[in-house]
């Protein structure tokens, strides 16, 4: 490539750094995470275009070269994320490059569950105020769409204060949040094999076999929740999916692809 002046020399290199920069590493061309990171950035722009994801939610990517690594995010809202912003974190939960930036308290809820759940290639959490009323109510969320099929027959519900309860410390204070590896744990457990789990007054997290399979999911799980409590608005006798539409569900192998082109076709033009 010509470069003809110094302004565009500056305009050049910055432009490379932008789209080949991550914290810690700099990656080579057919390297297999960058396909997960692309899907990681653009999943942030969808959830956050259709408004799942808030200023505080996250999406995350297990290398495919060190399965025990993952990416995220830095600490930033889901719709501005760029590759410049991904950072690599490692088994500590703990991000590989010492310069990094500022990382999401909650990266323990990625950590942990990767570290539980071996089939898992994506985790995202979301503050989705679809789901937030049930964990509330203390209704389950059941699989009342067909295109939620995935979904158990009543989706767990993770209370922090059971979780606070069990751990083994003098430490008084306690939020929210999934801020160390101790909570984490326990989310990951009571997430068991299932798909999604529900945290009261918190949102979701979902986990998939790809990025683009637990964006769908995330999707699915807040329309799923929007007609479930639109139905009990109607009625308290609602009609969930049974075990036998459940089980034939998982053999129609939902086609992940087919809804992630439709809303990535939905962003804005340039993300």
């Amino acid at each position: 490539m010509r470069v003809t002046s110094v302004g565009h020399a500056v305009l050049f290199v910055a432009t490379v750094v932008s789209a080949t920069g991550c914290y810690g590493q700099s990656p080579q061309a057919g390297d297999p995470d960058e396909e997960h990171i692309e899907d990681l950035v653009t999943a942030s722009h969808i959830l956050a275009n259709e408004g799942i994801l808030d200023s505080f939610g996250h999406v995350s990517a297990r290398s495919v070269k060190s399965p025990d690594h993952f990416f995220m995010p830095r600490a930033m809202p889901p719709a501005l994320v760029s590759r410049a912003d991904i950072v690599e974190i490692g088994p500590d939960c703990k991000p590989v490059a010492p310069d990094a930036p500022r990382l999401n308290g909650e990266r323990y809820i990625h950590c942990q569950i990767y570290k539980a759940r071996s089939d898992v290639q994506s985790v995202i959490h979301t503050h989705d105020l679809a789901v937030i009323p049930l964990g509330l109510a203390g209704i389950a969320l059941r699989p009342v769409v067909a295109q939620a099929g995935f979904l158990p027959p009543q989706t767990p519900l993770f209370e922090i204060r059971e979780a606070y309860a069990s751990e083994q410390s003098p430490e008084k204070k306690r939020g929210m949040l999934v801020l160390n590896a101790h909570l984490g744990d326990a989310l990951a457990v009571k997430l068991g094999r299932n798909p999604v789990i529900l945290m009261r007054g918190h949102g979701d997290t979902v986990v998939g076999r790809s990025v683009r399979e637990a964006t769908v999911r995330t999707i699915y799980t807040h329309i799923d929740a929007l007609a479930q409590s639109g139905a009990l608005a109607l009625s308290r006798n609602i009609t969930a999916m049974d075990d036998a539409e459940l089980e034939f569900n998982a053999t129609e192998n939902f086609d992940a692809d087919r809804p992630w082109q439709n809303y990535k076709q939905r962003l804005p033009a340039g993300r």
